[in-house]
């Protein structure tokens, strides 16, 4: 505050004008009103009761059958000694071990590699899986 009492702020500018009106006519005009949406609850209950019922009848088959999405799958170790025994026994050769992937599953037909080390060289035979978990030994390349 100044001596005479006046605040040293400047004073709110009021302005001295009205704003305009809204249009009588034109696009501003033609705007429908604002709708809201509401949902019904006959479609509330229409979509959340499947939806509750196939989360309920997954958890029980979940529960109830838990091998169910498993599917069956070569074990490895057996995988690689029946594997390193071919290669000895059948193509006579000096193989010292061997790697095959892990989890390949037992479906007749399925096909996959295995690396063996043969006199000191890396070699790539091709497996196959025959009937119920019998393998298809390829010669290595």
């Amino acid at each position: 505050m100044n001596a005479d009492g006046a605040s040293d702020r400047p004073a709110l500018l009021v302005p001295r004008w009205k704003p305009a009106p809204p249009p009588q006519w034109g696009p501003a005009a033609n705007v429908p009103a604002v709708r809201r949406w509401r949902l019904s609850p006959k479609l509330v209950l229409a979509v959340a009761v499947p939806v509750v019922l196939l989360a309920v009848a997954g958890t029980v088959v979940a529960v109830t059958r838990p091998d169910l999405p498993r599917q069956k799958v070569l074990d490895t170790a057996a995988l690689q000694r029946q594997v390193l025994t071919v290669l000895r026994t059948d193509y006579q050769l000096n193989a010292d071990s061997v790697a095959c992937p892990v989890d390949q599953p037992v479906i007749e037909g399925h096909r996959f590699t295995c690396t063996a080390e043969v006199d000191g060289a890396t070699v790539t035979t091709w497996v196959t899986v025959r009937s119920t978990g019998q393998l298809e030994v390829a010669r290595p390349r």
